[in-house]
């Protein structure tokens, strides 16, 4: 999307967005959306207003959330007549108290054409598309986190634009270091250089990781320090591995501290034995998957705080 040095910069706030998140990596099935959506829930269970804008077309923060396919789920349309049209967003309010969504979609698919079309020969209007839009309401959140779409660099350019701080997310293995972290690298470098010089990036979180799988991290930790010339972005809090749980909180609408109430209430032992319950069991796995995105979010929060001299 931006390839052109002779065009004039689009007047905006870029201040209001100083506290936006773009969670992001070129490849799909990282943990993006499940970072997003349960570090923006946590922030806002402790108190802060905080505010989820989903530009992914798959629209996941909705399964997250438990609002997919209600009334309020628009699949985006809302969005990309924000960013095309000049309208206002219009968030689903207190999807949890406190927390606000932006839904995502398949409209959202659409948006890099339609913003060539709105804004011809305009590149860094239509790459800054998001962050105009999302300027006049920011200042309303302590927190707005923007879950981006992978293998899609126009998507992932308008997130970054937005954005003040970038966290990667990233599983183990070489095609979501090498390749997904590689990716949303060079959109990072790019964007940064040509529209957003606040953009900086916050941390690398690696999800889905065993618990005790130590020297699979150490080696992914060297992988990643050869992506980005240095480990020194690694966060230390790591997500775990816990298929159950990340398919009981999906299939529920729960996030995964949610999860863990739930949880509290499975059916006694001698109830299963007996046969006499039919309640569904929720592994018990999530207690500790919901202490790692505590530790993650504090951490998060932490490190905005020292390096904005705020510690």
């Amino acid at each position: 999307m931006l390839d052109d040095d002779e065009e004039v910069m689009p007047e905006y706030d870029r201040d209001a967005l100083g506290a936006t998140f773009a969670v992001g990596n070129g490849k799909g099935g990282v943990g993006k959306t499940t970072v997003v959506s349960n570090v923006a829930g946590l922030a806002a269970a402790d108190g802060a207003r905080v505010l989820i804008v989903d530009i992914n077309g798959q629209g996941n923060v909705g399964r997250d959330l438990g609002y997919r396919d209600s009334p309020e789920d628009d699949r985006g349309k809302g969005l990309v007549d924000a960013l095309v049209h000049g309208k206002p967003l219009q968030p689903i309010a207190n999807v949890r108290p406190n927390l606000d969504v932006v839904p995502g979609g398949e409209y959202v698919s659409e948006l890099p054409d339609m913003l060539r079309l709105a804004f011809p020969k305009q590149k860094f209007r239509q790459v800054l598309a998001l962050a105009i839009s999302l300027a006049p309401m920011a200042r309303q959140y302590d927190a707005v986190f923007i879950d981006s779409a992978p293998e899609n660099p126009p998507l992932e350019q308008l997130a970054l634009a937005a954005a003040r701080w970038m966290i990667a997310p990233t599983k183990s293995d070489a095609g979501s270091i090498k390749d997904g972290l590689g990716d949303i690298a060079r959109q990072f470098a790019v964007v940064q250089r040509k529209v957003n010089s606040s953009l900086g990036l916050l941390g690398v979180v690696l999800f889905a990781s065993g618990s005790r799988s130590s020297q699979i991290r150490r080696r992914a930790r060297d992988k990643i320090g050869e992506v980005l010339g240095s480990d020194f972005y690694m966060f230390e809090s790591t997500i775990r591995h816990a298929e159950a749980v990340g398919v009981d909180a999906r299939d529920r609408g729960l996030l995964v501290h949610e999860l863990e109430v739930a949880a509290a209430n499975n059916p006694a032992f001698w109830e299963l034995r007996a046969g006499d319950s039919d309640k569904p069991v929720i592994s018990k796995t999530s207690s500790s998957v919901a202490e790692d995105f505590a530790q993650l979010a504090r951490e998060i929060f932490t490190r905005v705080a020292e390096l904005e001299g705020r510690a």
